[in-house]
């Protein structure tokens, strides 16, 4: 990618772990009212044709000037968005060979290594039953895979062709991890935090991660583990450790210990005496854990309960605010999401070019993916048609609004309409989002005003300097965030292609809405729009400007 001429306050901080279950999330969590944040953008945002893709078959010299234009625009848009507006944090777990592309991705950027040792990530997988509901089998594969192309098969001893157990299979992996990033950051300036320092002595450990980002302040979440309902707590970052267990038998125990000494080994092997001792650093802690028997009890499925999965009101558009403006009263629903990408599919326009996402992100249903593609179609996880769709870009989101003859609120509006009101589903209150009928509110009211989701906007900063990507307010409180007042008004944006877990879509009518447009011709719209990506003639601006200019209802 050619030098774009930038100013920032500061590089974005990168925050990478040697593993998931790591407590990145206990650190987002600290940092979230000074920084903006990114939740593993390239392992959940890109699809694998995509080569900055963790599990992209991409060999590891892979240059920007062989990517097709929509996978160049992400990147672009992907780096010099983290650079304007604020701090940014970019949180990234398991990158596996793609850890040295992301790097040289921010040569500047401070870095803060998460680390846990495999005994203590392997318990917490057995807890949750993670390795089969993550399909951690099939991820495995993808990376023997990958560590046994000829360009890579240097690593191949660390995760050899055959048939492991999960426990042995995970400890490969995190050791696979911490080697290619031991390496990646050979000569390179980086903090590091272990969960079991984090654990034993919170305030201590975070001293890093304090220095990186002085203004930032410790948030607490309202409630405790004990008073609070929740559906599925894999994500919920609001429970207080004050020690470390691991729930494993004495025989898997034995298993994680032999197989992290085995990989140790075979990382000294590999790397240079200095990257060596930084892996095995990484990969040690298991001596400070007290072992107990396994759980025996089944894991509660994040399925909805049956008592939540009533109709909700009909969609319809409703007076909330003074003036003429109209507000739909439910959020839009997964379901309807779907019909609009089976439409515009049919149309001929999917979802994923090149390994970007435009319109929503495809996640597994055990990971929060209510949206599933397949031969057949879209389709939506059996009892949550009615609950709202997130992981949705701001180009789903205004597609959507565009298709229904409605556009989305703007900074302003979202603040009339949230003036006052209390949250009702924030803050892993629940653990994940509820359906977007409120109990209590008719079809006539504006269900979820704060809370449940956050909400794209209309509208986003401006003034933005000319070589940055356009960006569009988020607005609101969500499941997995604070509801303060403060926090639902904070100015956040994100790009066009952005998404979360926590971002959904709010729908607004007014006189310079019209009926719906055609499937076919929003499709068509898009698709000239993918296809313009590569005229070298307008900047990366412009390009995000067209698209907003074609999902306008003003356009029409």
């Amino acid at each position: 990618m050619e030098d774009v001429p930038m100013a920032p306050d500061r590089p974005p901080i990168l925050l990478l772990g040697t593993s998931e279950r790591v407590g990145s999330n206990w650190t987002l969590d600290v940092l979230r009212h000074a920084t903006i944040q990114h939740n593993e953008p390239l392992r959940q945002q890109l699809g694998s044709e995509h080569p900055y893709s963790p599990l992209s078959l991409a060999s590891s010299d892979h240059t920007s000037a062989s990517l097709s234009p929509i996978a160049v625009h992400w990147l672009k848009a992907f780096v010099r968005g983290k650079h304007q507006g604020g701090p940014h944090v970019i949180k990234e777990t398991n990158l596996y060979f793609a850890n040295d592309r992301f790097l040289r991705l921010f040569p500047e950027s401070p870095v803060l290594v998460l680390s846990r040792s495999p005994l203590g990530v392997a318990s917490s997988f057995v807890r949750g039953d993670l390795w089969r509901r993550w399909g951690y089998g099939d991820t495995y594969r993808r990376v023997v895979a990958m560590a046994h192309d000829l360009a890579r098969n240097q690593w191949a001893r660390l995760v050899p062709d055959d048939s492991p157990g999960a426990p042995v299979a995970l400890t490969r992996l995190i050791a696979l991890n911490a080697g290619l990033l031991a390496e990646a950051l050979s000569g390179r300036e980086h903090a590091h935090v272990s969960y079991e320092s984090a654990v034993l002595d919170r305030d201590a450990a975070m001293g890093p991660t304090m220095r990186l980002v002085p203004e930032a302040r410790r948030t607490v979440f309202p409630g405790s583990e004990a008073d609070q309902p929740v559906v599925d707590g894999t994500f919920a970052t609001n429970r207080t450790k004050h020690e470390l267990v691991v729930g494993l038998s004495p025989g898997d125990v034995e298993l994680v210990n032999a197989e992290t000494e085995r990989n140790a080994a075979l990382l000294r092997d590999l790397l240079t005496p200095s990257a060596a001792d930084l892996a095995t650093r990484w990969l040690a802690g298991a001596d400070r854990y007290r072992r107990t028997d396994p759980p025996t009890r089944g894991f509660r499925s994040s399925r909805a309960p049956a008592s939540l999965l009533a109709p909700p009101p009909s969609p319809t558009y409703v007076a909330a605010t003074p003036g003429e403006l109209r507000w739909r009263n439910v959020l839009v629903t997964n379901a309807e999401m779907c019909v609009l990408l089976n439409g515009l599919a049919a149309a001929g326009m999917d979802n994923t070019v090149d390994g970007v996402r435009l319109l929503t992100i495809v996640m597994p249903h055990e990971r929060g993916g209510r949206l599933h593609h397949a031969k057949e179609g879209w389709r939506v996880s059996p009892g949550f048609e009615h609950h709202p769709v997130y992981w949705v870009t701001w180009i789903g989101a205004a597609a959507y609004a565009l298709s229904e003859g409605a556009r989305l609120p703007t900074r302003a509006e979202m603040e009339d309409l949230t003036e006052g009101v209390q949250a009702s589903n924030a803050a892993y209150s629940v653990g994940d989002v509820t359906p977007v009928a409120e109990p209590g509110s008719g079809a006539d009211a504006v269900h979820h005003r704060v809370g449940n989701l956050q909400v794209w906007c209309d509208d986003g900063p401006r003034n933005e300097p000319s070589w940055a990507p356009v960006t569009r307010y988020l607005h609101g409180a969500a499941w997995n965030t604070p509801s303060t007042r403060e926090e639902v008004s904070r100015p956040r944006s994100r790009h066009l292609l952005g998404a979360s877990r926590g971002v959904g879509i709010r729908l607004v009518r007014d006189w310079t809405t019209g009926s719906g447009l055609p499937l076919e011709e929003i499709a068509d719209r898009l698709r000239t729009w993918t296809e313009d990506l590569d005229r070298t003639d307008r900047s990366l601006s412009e390009h995000d400007q067209q698209v907003i200019s074609v999902l306008s209802q003003a356009d029409r």
